[in-house]
């Protein structure tokens, strides 16, 4: 009974595998110059949640128009309350804090708050 079919693999040599590829990948992002590319790939999929103007003021005219459809105290709480980091200038940082209240594009008469 004492027959082995296989190999066991150790556990080091499986957590020097790993690392070898992770350190090869690595490498091959910085001598394809792709490291510009990843960079921004990376800020974008988990930098800041700054979002334009523009996706703020839908986000808040989706609230007042569920509002006026439902008639729902929470679309009417949203509205008045939520806060959105706005990236200005286009580089991924939220460059000021604004509500709906302060957006005149998303000025909703149905809704006072």
């Amino acid at each position: 009974m004492d027959n082995k079919k296989g190999q066991n693999l150790s556990v080091n040599t499986i957590i020097i595998t790993i690392l070898a590829i992770f350190v090869l990948v690595i490498l091959v992002v910085a001598l394809t110059g792709g490291t510009g590319q990843f960079a921004d790939w990376w800020n974008k999929v988990w930098g800041s949640s700054a979002i334009d103007t523009q996706g703020a003021v839908l986000q808040c005219n989706g609230y007042c128009q569920a509002y006026e459809v439902s008639g729902d105290e929470n679309f009417r709480d949203r509205y008045c309350h939520a806060s959105f980091e706005v990236d200005l200038d286009n580089d991924r940082k939220a460059d000021v804090t604004l509500y709906c209240t302060e957006m005149p594009a998303a000025a909703c008469s149905a809704i006072q708050c």
